[in-house]
C-alpha cells in the first residue's frame, strides 16, 4: 500500500500535563498490562475505575505489589512442584498440595480508598465502635420518673440529663 504521513497539532487547554503514548509500541504500557491482567483476572469486567497515575508513572503501588506476590507464588508452586516430582519418583507416593489463602480484596479498590485516603482500619474500628441510644422517661408528674432513669443510668452505665438541669442552665447562660 502506499504510504501516508500525517502531522498532527495537539493543543492542551488544561492546567495539567496530558501525556501520549502508543498502546501497541510503548514497552511500559504492555508490561503494565501484562500485570493487570495477571492480578485482576479473567472474570474482571473491560472497563473499570483506576486511580490516576503521575506523568510517566505506572500503575498503582497494591497493583504491583499483588503482581509481585502472584509472580513469587507462581515460583513457589513450580519449585514445590518439582520437589513433589522428585519425591513422588523416589516414593511413588504424592503428598498433598497446601493452599495459601490469598486476600481477596481487589487491588484497584485497595488503590482508589489509598487516593481518596481513606483508611480501613480506622473504617472497621470506626464500624465497631458501640453505638449509644437515648432513653427518654416521661410521665405524669411525681410518678417516679427521675428515680427509673437514675436507676437505668447506673445499670448500663450511662450519663444521665435531667430536664431540670437543661432548663437551669439555659437560664444560667442566658
Amino acid at each position: 500500500s502506499d504510504v501516508l504521513e500525517a502531522t498532527v497539532v495537539v493543543k492542551n487547554p488544561c492546567k495539567f500535563p496530558v501525556e501520549f503514548y502508543s498502546v501497541d509500541f510503548d514497552e511500559q504500557y504492555l508490561e503494565e498490562e501484562k500485570m493487570l491482567r495477571a492480578t485482576l483476572g479473567p472474570n474482571y469486567p473491560k472497563c473499570f475505575w483506576m486511580p490516576a497515575c503521575a506523568l510517566g508513572g505506572t500503575v498503582p503501588r497494591e497493583v504491583l505489589e499483588d503482581y509481585k506476590a502472584l509472580k513469587l507464588e507462581e515460583e513457589l508452586k513450580a519449585v514445590d512442584e518439582a520437589e513433589a516430582e522428585a519425591k513422588a519418583e523416589t516414593t511413588d507416593e504424592a503428598a498433598p498440595a497446601c493452599e495459601e489463602v490469598k486476600d481477596t480484596e481487589d487491588p484497584l479498590y485497595r488503590a482508589i480508598r489509598r487516593r481518596m485516603g481513606v483508611n480501613p482500619e480506622a473504617e472497621r474500628l470506626k464500624a465497631q465502635q458501640p453505638r449509644g441510644i437515648v432513653v427518654i422517661v416521661h410521665g405524669a408528674p411525681r410518678a417516679g420518673k427521675s428515680q427509673i432513669a437514675a436507676a437505668l443510668c447506673y445499670y448500663y452505665d450511662a450519663d444521665y440529663v435531667s430536664i431540670d438541669t437543661v432548663v437551669k442552665e439555659a437560664i444560667a447562660d442566658d
